[in-house]
């Protein structure tokens, strides 16, 4: 933080509070944030180290890569989305090419989330401004002073992405005035005027970004993910890597004559002189101080304790061991009592991880090490109960180490609670500080946010096992993972039984309660001695859409029994009016046989068959349901099926733009409806606007007329605007 705000109290804690906010974010584009802290006037956060940035690949006049720019785009996005919709929402207020690094692998991470945040409570709480944000890339309401909303920061992100595309800003100006005025009332001028390869999508993107107007740009970061993972090439996205060259340390410069002579060259002669300089970390150096001062203030101190002990003076002898808790241990002098000084967690105040988490307090005087024990210390959890931790006295009993041997929960508070049974060396019980009167004490902290998922979920166990023998044809198939599985990702296209000509079996698929074991079974009994494969396909995800590794367990069916021969039942089927014959499906317990009529169809006897009439075109996968019904037939036995059916028929309809299809009154689907099934007559026609184009355009209703056992095409109706 800069030293100018290094003594405002309000500035200090919002630095504090919006570095601790932000630290709880876990995002692969996000940068991570480890500890916050104080030193003397320095007021700090730390962070990974990322060398390396979006400045560092851009030249003047120079455009990027088409692809590297929709990768740095879909990575910002993804981390603008996060932010905005997590912790209560952060805006960042100053994203520019600065505050995008990359990480080892080419991906961009986005820095100083809340330090804008930071400033903006401050001027609330305070009434005095603090400016934040870039004027080259700020948005027009930031220019103006108004409120913002995480659309500014998709403007800013518009803004760094023509800067990628063309090599230059959208506006240039003299000052903050001027560049403010262009970003509130000019237009950029289009980037394929400075960058003919820029392809026209792209361009779109840009623009759209750079709107003026709030309401005009993506309304979200997940919008503008969408319509860049389209300009990379739909749903097959290409990989890019960003790569950066590596800049040159400071010791590899200094390494070769020219840089040691170019250094010299630079230096003034004062700088030139040797000097013993310390190594920079996270504190700065130790500020040499004069003694004299500080040993008047301890001997007057001293003298105040010693009157207070005299006359009894409780406040000034309490504020003596505070401030210098060595008086405490002074016989005649202090109480004698042992204070604990300090909680520390190498993490972020108050947060911890989960695993193997180690806590380390300080006291003021030694402990008496007897007195240690998981009774005088404990770790507690939210329920109240006690957690198993090893205990460990160090730096001549005056630290505890407190370790827990149990893995903790993710976003959950948990107490350590030094009870008045932990003694001091000298046998008293340990306080918090000086004006506590009851001894024990009690550190409160609270484990991190639950990281990201990014593990694939593994198959731990399947029945039949792989390469089973002699399975039975009418067994239950079940896969069991090792996390829960999305319930949507379960179906007959990612879990599929194959026979060995490779013809796809019908099959039901469902997920037990716990959301781990997929459970498969066949639509009818599967074919004796006959090798099958269970097919796992990566659509099958966990709730994190993690795909699982694609995989087959192959296994063989046993051998039919030896039995008598059975005379097969059969099955005739036939509608009437005439036309509707090759219209009408015929389906025996959900398997598709044929388009009538069917004549002298075997089915198994003594078995209860489900027998359905659909109608449908024969383009299109539409259906209408006709008729249903349930046999049970004996050994050769014939059962003649009958029926006049209700005349359906087909639409088919597009529309400028794409719209959504209601059908009296009910969504049937979105342009181009090609071959939908519905009873023939008049019926309701309606065209919604689709949620991109709704304000500009109207609902289109027509009265449409559905011949019997034909189709209609409407052809492409227009839309009609507002």
């Amino acid at each position: 933080m800069k030293p100018a705000f290094a003594y405002d109290e309000v500035f200090e804690a919002n630095f504090r509070r919006e570095a601790h906010r932000a630290a709880k974010f876990r995002h692969p584009n996000v940068i991570a944030i480890h500890y916050a802290g104080k030193d003397d006037d320095i007021v700090f956060f730390s962070m990974d180290l990322l060398e390396a940035g979006l400045k560092d690949l851009m030249r003047v006049g120079q455009g990027l890569d088409p692809d590297v720019i929709i990768k740095v785009g879909l990575d910002v996005a993804s981390a603008l989305q996060f932010a905005h919709t997590h912790e209560g929402g952060i805006v960042h207020r100053d994203l520019k090419p600065d505050n995008i690094l990359f990480d080892r692998h080419g991906n961009a991470v986005v820095t100083d989330f809340g330090i804008a945040e930071a400033a903006t409570n401050y001027t609330a709480a305070t009434g005095t401004t603090v400016y934040v944000g870039t004027p080259k890339y700020m948005s027009p309401e930031q220019a103006r002073g108004q409120r913002v909303d995480h659309r500014s920061d998709i403007y800013s992100l518009g803004v760094t992405m023509y800067e990628m595309a063309t090599g230059e800003a959208p506006f240039t100006g003299r000052d903050w005035f001027e560049l403010g005025r262009k970003h509130i009332e000019e237009l950029p001028a289009l980037p394929r005027e400075k960058n003919p390869d820029l392809s026209p999508d792209l361009e779109r993107i840009i623009l759209k970004c750079l709107q003026k107007i709030p309401a005009d740009r993506y309304q979200s970061a997940d919008h503008l993910r969408t319509d860049l993972t389209g300009a990379m090439g739909g749903a097959v996205q290409r990989s890019v890597v960003v790569q950066v060259a590596p800049k040159e340390t400071e010791q590899e410069r200094q390494a070769t004559p020219a840089g040691r002579q170019a250094e010299a060259a630079a230096q003034t002669p004062d700088q030139q002189r040797p000097f013993a300089g310390y190594e920079a970390t996270t504190k700065p150096p130790k500020k040499k101080r004069r003694i004299w001062p500080w040993l008047l203030a301890t001997a007057a101190v001293l003298a105040g304790t010693i009157a207070a002990y005299t006359y009894d003076l409780q406040g000034f002898r309490t504020l003596g061991e505070e401030k210098f808790p060595m008086l405490a241990q002074i016989p005649y002098i202090g109480t004698g009592a042992t204070y604990a000084t300090g909680f520390f967690y190498a993490a972020v105040e108050g947060g911890a991880t989960v695993e193997d988490p180690e806590f380390r307090l300080t006291f003021s005087g030694p402990v008496d090490p007897v007195s240690v024990s998981r009774e005088t210390v404990r770790l507690i959890g939210p329920g109240g109960e006690q957690v198993q931790a090893e205990l460990t006295l160090r730096s001549e009993n005056r630290q505890l180490t407190v370790k827990a041997l149990e893995r903790l929960d993710y976003e959950t508070d948990y107490v350590i609670q030094i009870t008045e049974d932990l003694k001091s060396a000298t046998g008293l019980p340990i306080f918090l500080d000086s004006r506590d009167a009851l001894p024990g004490v009690e550190f409160s902290f609270n484990t991190r946010l639950t990281p990201p998922d990014s593990e694939p979920p593994l198959l731990v166990e399947s029945n039949p096992t792989r390469d089973a023998q002699s399975v039975p044809v009418d067994q239950l198939l079940t896969l069991r993972f090792n996390e829960t599985i999305d319930p949507s990702s379960v179906g007959g296209d990612n879990l599929q039984l194959r026979d060995d000509q490779g013809n796809v079996a019908q099959v039901q698929v469902s997920l037990t309660e716990d959301l781990r074991t997929a459970q498969i079974q066949p639509a009818g009994a599967l074919t004796y001695s006959t090798r099958y494969a269970l097919v796992i396909t990566p659509g099958v995800t966990d709730r994190s859409g993690n795909p699982v590794a694609a995989d087959s367990i192959p296994f063989i069916t046993g051998a039919a029994p030896p039995r008598a021969p059975v005379r097969p039942a059969s099955i005739s089927v036939t509608v009437t009016p005439p036309q509707a014959t090759q219209r009408v499906k015929l389906l025996i317990d959900g398997a598709t046989v044929g388009y009538l009529p069917i004549l002298n169809r075997q089915i198994s006897p003594n078995r209860r068959h489900v027998v359905q009439l659909v109608g449908t075109d024969m383009n299109s996968t539409y259906t209408v349901p006709l008729h249903t019904r349930e046999i049970l037939l004996e050994p050769g036995q014939h059962f003649d099926v009958q029926e006049e059916i209700q005349a359906f028929g087909s639409i088919t309809v597009a529309a400028e733009p794409f719209a959504d299809v209601f059908i009296d009154g009910e969504r049937v689907g979105s342009t181009p409806l090609a071959g939908y099934v519905l009873f023939a007559g008049r019926h309701t026609l309606e065209l919604h606007p689709t949620f991109e184009n709704e304000r500009n355009f109207q609902i289109l209703r027509r009265e449409i007329q559905v011949p019997p056992f034909d189709d209609v095409n409407l052809g492409r109706l227009a839309l009609p605007p507002k």
